[in-house]
């Protein structure tokens, strides 16, 4: 992956992070551009996981804690720490268990801490065209079949994914695909009928469940 991959500003994800969050922790964070966001905009306390080696010189100035490792691996490493949001952009489905990370993940909150995360919409007409009429199910360099990808979600596995954590989802929001012209007149009706089928990737926010 290019150097610019893994600097991609992430405002719609940044949109999603509590303004009160004083302690955030970036899992997947890259070259640092959310933390170089939401610190843009108030005073917080970085902590990022990144298994890219090359990211630690750009993150030195914007992350007080940083761990060059894998997800899970990070976690583990960082488990003492509370924070007040954990962040997973485009994260979850690389992993080979997002189930145990984001359990594991949720434990690491601070009372009231949410965990927001963006994640692709496998349930996308433009994959399920490919899949039913053209009988293709290719894998790309980067998008909704990246080949990097291990776990592939639509909005009720995500509903699920975070209530296997102990996490209620509070918000949910959307990027929409911009389709090319034929697919555009393809999928009208079709998405008009079940919108999610024009959704590109969702950006959720979960907080711990209440104890009964």
């Amino acid at each position: 992956m290019t150097d610019a991959y893994y600097s991609q500003p992430r405002a719609d994800v940044a949109a999603l992070v509590p303004d009160n969050a004083q302690r955030v922790l970036d899992v997947g964070c890259g070259f640092g551009a959310l933390g170089r966001e939401l610190t843009a905009r108030k005073p917080r306390i970085m902590h990022g996981i990144e298994r890219n080696a090359a990211a630690a010189r750009h993150l030195q100035d914007v992350y007080q804690r940083y761990v060059i490792g894998d997800g899970e691996a990070g976690l583990e490493e960082l488990r003492g720490e509370r924070y007040d949001c954990i962040v997973f952009a485009d994260v979850l489905e690389h992993l080979v268990d997002p189930w145990a990370v984001l359990k594991k993940a949720s434990q690491m909150l601070a009372p009231g801490g949410a965990v927001v995360a963006s994640i692709p919409n496998v349930r996308n007409i433009a994959v399920l065209f490919n899949l039913a009429l053209r009988g293709r199910w290719r894998y790309e360099d980067s998008g909704l079949l990246d080949r990097t990808h291990l776990r592939f979600f639509t909005r009720t596995e995500i509903y699920e994914l975070y209530a296997s954590a102990g996490l209620t989802i509070e918000c949910i929001e959307v990027n929409r695909d911009r389709f090319r012209p034929i697919l555009r007149l393809v999928a009208a009706l079709p998405t008009l009928l079940i919108p999610d089928l024009g959704v590109c990737q969702f950006l959720v926010r979960g907080r711990a469940m209440a104890s009964a």
